[in-house]
């Protein structure tokens, strides 16, 4: 578990090759998870509300972190700088909230009725805002790479 959050964190910090399999990968990966999160949310109004706000304001500042996003090509490939700051914001944001869910959940077992993990609008909105941004952002990236090997190629 330590070695993902290292990989998630250090994938916003500094140049990174572009590779665009791995962009549809992560893209295909986040829709399924989202198009089961609201199938298994439908009966509960505020998780939904939760998750549509995280993946609005997730997808405005995926729009922002493009923008900000330092894009190269040398003569070993293609690269990207991301915006270390958002990036690492998000990251941290999620992996908070998780272990915070997780805590809590751990001292309500012993409760009557224990608390579960997913079935808050706070920890899915916190999920929305790191899928919407990561859905944006991992889609501007291959609309990138694919201009530039387009432009390249009319020259």
């Amino acid at each position: 578990m330590a070695w993902s959050i290292y990989r998630r964190i250090r994938r916003n910090i500094g140049r990174q090759p572009l590779h665009p399999r791995r962009a549809i990968t992560s893209i295909t990966i986040l829709s399924l998870v989202s198009v089961l999160i609201v199938g298994t949310s439908l009966q509960n109004t505020n998780l939904l509300l939760g998750f549509g706000g995280g993946l609005l304001l997730g997808a405005l500042l995926g729009f922002a972190g493009l923008r900000l996003t330092k894009f190269e090509t040398t003569d070993q490939g293609h690269f990207y700088t991301p915006n270390t700051h958002i990036g690492v914001v998000l990251s941290v944001l999620f992996i908070g909230r998780i272990a915070y869910r997780f805590i809590v959940a751990g001292n309500a077992a012993t409760a009557q009725n224990p608390a579960q993990p997913f079935q808050s609008p706070l920890t899915l909105f916190i999920f929305g805002l790191t899928v919407g941004y990561y859905l944006v952002y991992q889609t501007g990236i291959l609309i990138h790479n694919h201009d530039k090997n387009n432009s390249v190629k009319k020259l």
